[in-house]
C-alpha cells in the first residue's frame, strides 16, 4: 500500500509539473500577445482552460502525497503567479471592452480558492519546518500520553483569524460520532482554577478596600477588575463592527449616485466596490472575534463563579446551610453562573447598540440634512417606549426567576426524599406542589413571551414610521430629493438603526437576569450516614491510597466482610446516589470503616450504632471502638447505655448543658439523671423479655466464634495491579450511564416538539404570516424602486402607498410572533406536564439508578431552553430562510447573473453547515451529559460537607469539582468556536454573492438598469450576509437547543409503576379490617438480570400480633418492607392482606392503608402542621393529641408559632431524634391496622 501511495504521488508530481509548464506556455504567450495588442490570445483559450482544469484536479491529491519540499514550494509559487497573470489579462480585457464572460467569473471563484490552497500549503511548510508532521494541516491536539490540549494558542495568525484550528475536530466528527474521549482539554488560561484564583484575589482586594460586611457589587467589581484588558479588546472589535455596519449605507449611496450620472466612470465604480469589499471583510472578522472572545471570557467568568459558590459551600456554617438549601446552591451553579457568563456579550451589545443608533442618525443628517430632523421624533418615541417595556420585562423576568428558583428547590427536595413520598403515597400532593410552583413560573413566562411579541411589533413598525416621517420631512423641508439614492440610503440606514432598537430590550432583559443573579486531622462519623456516589472501596478509601492490610482490618473491624463477599462486584460494587441501594446499617458501617481507615488521632462518633441491630452493634463496639481504635481518642455520642460500662468517662447532657460527668460507677452512685436513664433501659429490656446471660456489652460465645469464622472466610483476591478484585459473576452496575442520541436524528426532534405540543396548526399559521410579511416587505420596496423614477407619481403618493404596505407587513410580523409565542407556551406546558407526570409515576428502581443531578438538569436548564430559547429560535430560522429566498429573487430580478454565484454560494454554505453540524450535534449532546455531574457533585457535597471537612478531604473534592467544571466548559468553548468557524465561512461565501451583484451593477450600461433598481438590488444585497448568517446561527442554535427536547423526551417515556387506583378493583373503605398478612412463595429481584433477593418466602403475620423481623444488615429486611409497599414488584408468589392480593389493587389504595416509620427520618421544608398532616386530613386537636403521645407537645407548645413553626430543608433545625418522633406522630394520626417500623428507634 505504501509503495502504491509513493508511486501515485510521483506520478501526480510529474503530471502536475508537466501540465503546469504547458499551461504556463499559453499564459505567457497570451500575456505577450496582450502587450502587443494582438487577438491571438483568444484562439488557444479553451485549450488553456481544459489543461487548467486537469491541473486543478491533480493539485489537491498531489499536494497531499508529495514528500519533496521543493516540489511543494514550486507548485504553490506557480499557482500564485498563474492566478496573478490570468487575472491581469482578464482585468485588462474588462477595462478595454467593458464586458466579460460568465464562465470567466465562475472560474475566478475557483482560481481564488486554488490561490488560498497554495497559500495554505506554503503556510504549512513554514509551520512544519521544525516538525516531522507532513500533513496538509496541523493537528488540533498534541499527541501526548498525558493529556491532549486544544491547539488554539499554538495556531498561526491565519488559523486563529479563520478558526481553522477547529478543522481537525470537525473532520473527526464527520468521520465518526464524537465521544468524550475525543475532546481535548482547555488551555491553562481557560481552566477554572486559574479563573477562580484571579477572581478570588480581586474579591479579597476589594473587601480589604471597604467594609468586609458590605459585599454589594463586589462580585461585579471583581469581574471587572480581572477582565478589564479582555473587555477593552472586545470593545474595540465591537466598535469596528459597528462602524462598518453604519458605513455600508454610505457606500450604497455612493453606488446609486454613481449609477445615476450620465457619464460612465468605471474606475469610480470599481473604487466603491473595493471600499465595499474592505468594509464587509472587516465587519465579518471583527464581529466573529467579538462574539467568540466575549463568550470565551464569559466562560472564564462562569467557571470562576461556579467554583466560588462551591468553595463557599464547603465553608458554610450550620446556620448558613439552613439559610441556603441544596436546591438553592445548585440553582446558583446551574443557572445564575451561566447567566453571569453571558453578561459580557450582552454588555457590549448594549453600548454598541447605543453607538450604532447615534452613528446611524449622523449618517441620515449627512445624506438628507435637515430632513432627518422630523425623524428624530419617532426615533425618540420608539426609544422611550423601550424604557417602560424594559421595566415590564424586568418585573416578569424577576418574578419568573424567583418562581423558577422555588420550583427547582422543591424539586431537589422531593427527589432526595422520593422514597418516603412513595411509601406514604404522597405523590399527588407533592406533584401538585411542583405544579403550583410551575403555574406561577408559567404565568410570568407567558407574560414575558407576550411582551416580546409587542417588542417584535415595535421593532418592525419603527422603521416604517421613522422612514415615512423622514420622507415627508424631505418633501416638506426640501432638504433632499426623493430619488433612488436618497430613498434606499435612508432605508439601509434605518435597517441598521432597527437592529440596535431590537437588541436593546433583549440586552436589558439579559442584564436584568444578571442583576437578579448577582444580588444574591480528625475523623467524624455522623448520625445521619453520608455516602458518596461511587464504589464501596472509594467510599472507604475516601481519596487515600490503598494499603491492603489496613484496608482489610478496617473492613473486618466494621463487620463489612460478609456484606462485601455477598456483593456481585465485591468492594467494587457501585453505590447509588446517597447510598440508596444500601441498607441503613450498611451505610453506617461503610462510613465507620472510612473513619477507621483514615487512621486519625481523634474520632468523633455521633451515635454510629443507631442504624444496626444489637448483635452487630456489640461487634462494632468491641471490634472497632475497643479494639481497632484502642490507641485513639474516641468521643462517642450514644443513647445505648449498655456500652457505657466500658468507657473511661461519661458526660450526661440535658437541655444543651452537661449535667453530670464521671466514670460509670461514679455516676451510678451519684444517682439522678444517669441512674434513671440506666434503670429505664433495664426496665425496657425486662419488659420485652428475659435478658441474655451474658453481660450487656458482651457478645455471645456463638457470636464470637462466628466472628472469628467470618474473619477466616473473608478472602481477598488480587489482580495484577494489586487491587481487590470483584467476587462473583459480572453484574449490572446500579447507576446507569446517561443515554444520548448518536448521529443525525433528522427532523424527529423538531416534529416531536410540534406534535407533543399539538402545535401543527399554530406552526402553519406562523409560516403563512411569514410569507405575508416577506411579500409585503418586498412589495413596499419594489414600489419605491419603480415609482421613484415615474414623473406622474407625486412624492406624497409615493410615501403614502409605501407606508400603507409596510404597515400591513408589520401586522403580519406581529401575528407571526404572537402565534410563535403561543406555540412555544403550549410546548412548554406539554413538555413540563409530560416530564413531571413521568417522574412522579416512575418506579423506585428508576431513582435508585438515576442520579438526582441528572434529573435536575432536565428540570432546570433543559426545561429553561424549551421555555425561552426554542420558540423564537424556530420562528427566527424560518423567517430568515424565507427572507433569504426573497432577497436572492429580488437581486436576480435586477442582475440575473447573481443566480449562478448564489447557487455556488448556497451549495458551499450547505456543505459547510452539514460538515459543522455532524460534529456540533455531538458536542452539544456530550455537553448535555457533562452538566449533570457538576450539579450532582454540588448537591452531594452539600449533603456531606461536615464529613468532607472532618476527613480533610476538602481539597480533593474541590479539585474533582474543578475537573468537572473544566470538562463542561471545554464542550461549551468548542461549541462556540465551531459555530464561529461555520459563520465566518458562510459570511465569506455570501459576501461573494454581494460582491458579484455590485460588480455587475458597475459593468452594466447606465441605460440598462434604472437607478431605483440599482438601489433596490444593493440595499437587499447589503442585508444578504446578515440574513444568511442570522438564519445559519439560529438554525444551528435551534439544532443545539433541540437536544434538550431529546433529553426531556427520554424521561417522558421511562417505564411507569402500576396505577395508583384501579377503578374496577378498589378495596372496601374499611379494608383491612384485621391486618392479617400472608406471604406465599414470595420471590423478589430488583431487575430481570439481577440476583434474587427474597427466595420463596412463605409465612403468615397474624392479625393483632407484633412480629419482629430480624437478620444481619443486608439480609433482606428492607427488601421485605419494599415488597409489602410494592416499591418493587414480586417476581413470583404474592402477598395477601385480609384475603386480598395486594398486586390486584392500586398503589394508592394499598399504601394509604399501611403506616411506616422509616429508618431515616424525613421532614420537608414547611411547617410542623404540613409535615404531620401533608394532605390536610386532620384537625388541630388530633394533631396536638398525636404530638402529646410522641412526647413533642411541650417542645412545640413552647414555640411562638406553634403548629405553624417552620421546618427547614430536611428538618435540619430539628435533631435526628425529634425528626423520628415527628414521623411517629404521622403514624399516630393515620391509625392504620398495619404498622411497619424500620429500625424506628435508631435515632
Amino acid at each position: 500500500m505504501a509503495s502504491m501511495d509513493s508511486s501515485l504521488g510521483a506520478l501526480l508530481i510529474h503530471h502536475s509539473i508537466s501540465i503546469s509548464l504547458f499551461v504556463s506556455f499559453f499564459s505567457v504567450a497570451g500575456f505577450g500577445n496582450l502587450i502587443a495588442k494582438s487577438d491571438i490570445y483568444c484562439y488557444p483559450r479553451w485549450l488553456v482552460k481544459l489543461f487548467r482544469a486537469l491541473v486543478w484536479i491533480s493539485l489537491s491529491p498531489s499536494l497531499l502525497l508529495q514528500r519533496s519540499k521543493w516540489i511543494r514550494v514550486m507548485s504553490s509559487v506557480w499557482w500564485a503567479s498563474n492566478f496573478s497573470l490570468i487575472k491581469v489579462v482578464n482585468v485588462e480585457k474588462l477595462l478595454r471592452t467593458r464586458s466579460t464572460e460568465i464562465v470567466n467569473i465562475v472560474l475566478w471563484i475557483v482560481e481564488f480558492l486554488l490561490l488560498i490552497c497554495a497559500f495554505k500549503n506554503l503556510a504549512h511548510i513554514m509551520v512544519s519546518h521544525n516538525s516531522q508532521d507532513d500533513n496538509l494541516t496541523d493537528p488540533l491536539v498534541v499527541q501526548n500520553s498525558e493529556k491532549r490540549v486544544i491547539e488554539l494558542d499554538r495556531a498561526g495568525f491565519l488559523s486563529k483569524l479563520m478558526f481553522s484550528w477547529m478543522g481537525p475536530l470537525l473532520r473527526l466528527g464527520n468521520s465518526k460520532p464524537l465521544s468524550l474521549e475525543d475532546i481535548p482539554s482547555l488551555v491553562s488560561e481557560d481552566e477554572a482554577n486559574l479563573a477562580y484564583q484571579k477572581f478570588k484575589q480581586a474579591w479579597d482586594s476589594l473587601l480589604r478596600e471597604k467594609d468586609p460586611r458590605n459585599t454589594k457589587n463586589s462580585v461585579l467589581g471583581a469581574i471587572v477588575k480581572v477582565y478589564m484588558k479582555e473587555n477593552i479588546t472586545i470593545g474595540i472589535l465591537a466598535l469596528l463592527r459597528t462602524i462598518c455596519v453604519v458605513v455600508s449605507p454610505l457606500i450604497l449611496y455612493a453606488f446609486v449616485h454613481c449609477s445615476n450620472r450620465d457619464e460612465e466612470n468605471l474606475q469610480e465604480g470599481l473604487s466603491i466596490l473595493g471600499c465595499l469589499i474592505v468594509t464587509k471583510l472587516v465587519e465579518s472578522l471583527s464581529q466573529r472575534h467579538w462574539f467568540f472572545d466575549a463568550r470565551r471570557c464569559g466562560m472564564r467568568i462562569r467557571s470562576a463563579l461556579m467554583v466560588a459558590v462551591y468553595e463557599k459551600q464547603l465553608k458554610l456554617s450550620s446556620l448558613g446551610r439552613r439559610r441556603h438549601s441544596t436546591g438553592e446552591i445548585v440553582n446558583y451553579v446551574a443557572i445564575d453562573a451561566y447567566r453571569m457568563g453571558e453578561c459580557l456579550w450582552w454588555f457590549h451589545t448594549t453600548w454598541c447598540s447605543g453607538v450604532q443608533i447615534f452613528l446611524a442618525i449622523a449618517v441620515l443628517f449627512k445624506v438628507i440634512g435637515s430632513g432627518a430632523l422630523p425623524g428624530l421624533v419617532p426615533i425618540l418615541i420608539c426609544g422611550l417606549l423601550n424604557v417602560p417595556f424594559a421595566k415590564l420585562l424586568q418585573k416578569c423576568q424577576f418574578e419568573f426567576m424567583m418562581a423558577q428558583d422555588e420550583r427547582i428547590r422543591a424539586t431537589s427536595e422531593i427527589l432526595n426524599n422520593i422514597k418516603i413520598i412513595k411509601l406514604q403515597s404522597w405523590e399527588e400532593k407533592f406533584k401538585n406542589l411542583i405544579e403550583s410552583h410551575r403555574d406561577r413560573e408559567f404565568k410570568w413566562l407567558a407574560e414575558a413571551q407576550l411582551k416580546k411579541v409587542y417588542g417584535t411589533l415595535l421593532y418592525w413598525i419603527s422603521p416604517t414610521i421613522v422612514s415615512s416621517v423622514v420622507f415627508f420631512g424631505c418633501i416638506l423641508l426640501g432638504s433632499a430629493p426623493l430619488n433612488a439614492s436618497t430613498i434606499f440610503t435612508i432605508l439601509a440606514t434605518l435597517r441598521s438603526l432597527s437592529e440596535p432598537v431590537r437588541m436593546i430590550p433583549e440586552a436589558l432583559s439579559a442584564m436584568i437576569q444578571v442583576k437578579v443573579s448577582v444580588y444574591g486531622s480528625i475523623a467524624y462519623v455522623s448520625q445521619t450516614s453520608w455516602i458518596q456516589s461511587g464504589t464501596v472501596r472509594e467510599n472507604i478509601l475516601f481519596g487515600k491510597p490503598m494499603e491492603k492490610d489496613k484496608y482489610e482490618k478496617a473492613i473486618v473491624a466494621c463487620a463489612l466482610d460478609k456484606d462485601i463477599n455477598s456483593f456481585d462486584h465485591g468492594d467494587l460494587t457501585e453505590i447509588g446516589q446517597r447510598g440508596i441501594n444500601l441498607s441503613g446499617g450498611q451505610k453506617q458501617r461503610i462510613q465507620l470503616a472510612r473513619a477507621v481507615y483514615n487512621d486519625a488521632d481523634i474520632y468523633l462518633l455521633d451515635d454510629p450504632f443507631s442504624a444496626v441491630d444489637a448483635h452487630t452493634a456489640a461487634i462494632l463496639f468491641n471490634e472497632c471502638v475497643m479494639a481497632a481504635l484502642r490507641d485513639k481518642t474516641v468521643i462517642l455520642v450514644t443513647h445505648q447505655v449498655e456500652f457505657l460500662s466500658e468507657v473511661d468517662k461519661i458526660l450526661v447532657m440535658q437541655g444543651g448543658k452537661i449535667t453530670q460527668s464521671g466514670s460509670y460507677e461514679e455516676l451510678l452512685e451519684a444517682g439522678t439523671a444517669f441512674e434513671q436513664l440506666v434503670n429505664a433501659h433495664k426496665d425496657s429490656i425486662t419488659t420485652l423479655g428475659p435478658s441474655n446471660d451474658d453481660g450487656p456489652g458482651e457478645p455471645r460465645k456463638e457470636d464470637i466464634v462466628q466472628s472469628e469464622e467470618i474473619h477466616g472466610s473473608y478472602t481477598i483476591k488480587h489482580s495484577s495491579e494489586g487491587e481487590i478484585s470483584a467476587k462473583g459473576l459480572p453484574a449490572v452496575q446500579l447507576t446507569q450511564e446517561e443515554e444520548k442520541e448518536i448521529g443525525n436524528v433528522g427532523w424527529k426532534p423538531f416534529w416531536d416538539y410540534i406534535f407533543v405540543s399539538k402545535g401543527l396548526f399554530l406552526l402553519v399559521l406562523v409560516v403563512i404570516m411569514l410569507f405575508g410579511f416577506v411579500g409585503f416587505q418586498a412589495a413596499a420596496t419594489y414600489w419605491l424602486a419603480l415609482a421613484s423614477d415615474v414623473p406622474n407619481i407625486t412624492s406624497g403618493m409615493l410615501v403614502g402607498i409605501y407606508t400603507a404596505i409596510s404597515t400591513l407587513s408589520a401586522v403580519f410580523v406581529y401575528l407571526r410572533s404572537f402565534f410563535g409565542a403561543h406555540l412555544g407556551l403550549r410546548a412548554s406546558k406539554s413538555f413540563f406536564s409530560g416530564f413531571n407526570n413521568a417522574i412522579f409515576k416512575a418506579p423506585m428502581l428508576f431513582f435508585d439508578s438515576t442520579p438526582v443531578g441528572r434529573i435536575l438538569t432536565r428540570a432546570s436548564s433543559d426545561l429553561s431552553i424549551v421555555d425561552y430559547d426554542i420558540p423564537f429560535s424556530m420562528v427566527y430560522t424560518m423567517a430568515a430562510g424565507i427572507e433569504f429566498v426573497g432577497t436572492i429573487a429580488i437581486m436576480a430580478s435586477v442582475t440575473w447573473q447573481v443566480l449562478i454565484v448564489s447557487i455556488f454560494s448556497m451549495a458551499g454554505s450547505k456543505y459547510a453547515q452539514v460538515y459543522y453540524q455532524a460534529a456540533a450535534r455531538e458536542l452539544i449532546r456530550i455537553n448535555g451529559t457533562t452538566k449533570a455531574p457538576v450539579t450532582n457533585h454540588v448537591s452531594e457535597t452539600s449533603l456531606g460537607v461536615v464529613t468532607i471537612r472532618a476527613f480533610r478531604s476538602v481539597d480533593r473534592f474541590f479539585h474533582n469539582y474543578l475537573k468537572l467544571v473544566d470538562k463542561d466548559a471545554t464542550l461549551f468553548f468548542l461549541s462556540n468556536a465551531a459555530i464561529e468557524w461555520l459563520v465566518i465561512r458562510i459570511e465569506a461565501l455570501q459576501n461573494l454573492t454581494l460582491f458579484t451583484a455590485a460588480f455587475f451593477l458597475v459593468l452594466l450600461p447606465k441605460s440598462q438598469v434604472a437607478p431605483g433598481l440599482v438601489g433596490l438590488s444593493l440595499s437587499y444585497a447589503l442585508s444578504l450576509t446578515g440574513t444568511i448568517v442570522f438564519m445559519t446561527r439560529w438554525y444551528c442554535n435551534l439544532a443545539n437547543y433541540i437536544v434538550s427536547v431529546e433529553r426531556i423526551k427520554q424521561f417522558m417515556h421511562i417505564p411507569i409503576e402500576p396505577p395508583a387506583i384501579i377503578e374496577g378493583n378498589r378495596p372496601p373503605p374499611s379494608w383491612p379490617t384485621k391486618g392479617r398478612i400472608e406471604l406465599l412463595s414470595l420471590r423478589i429481584k430488583y431487575r430481570p438480570n439481577a440476583p434474587t433477593v427474597l427466595k420463596g418466602i412463605t409465612c403468615t403475620f397474624r392479625e393483632g400480633t407484633r412480629v419482629g423481623v430480624v437478620g444481619r444488615t443486608g439480609s433482606g429486611k428492607t427488601t421485605l418492607i419494599s415488597a409489602l409497599f410494592r416499591l418493587v414488584e414480586p417476581t413470583s408468589g404474592k402477598i395477601v392482606i385480609d384475603g386480598l392480593d395486594i398486586c390486584s389493587i392500586g398503589l394508592k389504595d394499598l399504601r394509604m392503608k399501611l403506616s411506616i416509620i422509616p429508618q431515616e427520618p424525613t421532614l420537608f421544608r414547611g411547617s410542623i402542621r404540613t409535615n404531620l398532616d401533608p394532605l390536610g386530613l386532620y384537625s388541630d386537636d388530633e394533631i396536638w393529641r398525636a404530638l402529646e403521645k410522641c412526647q413533642l407537645k411541650a417542645t412545640v407548645d413552647s414555640l411562638p408559632n406553634l403548629l405553624d413553626s417552620s421546618v427547614s430543608d430536611d428538618g435540619e433545625n430539628w435533631s435526628a431524634g425529634q425528626r423520628q418522633l415527628f414521623c411517629l406522630g404521622r403514624v399516630l394520626l393515620k391509625r392504620n391496622k398495619i404498622l411497619v417500623l424500620d429500625e424506628a428507634t435508631a435515632s
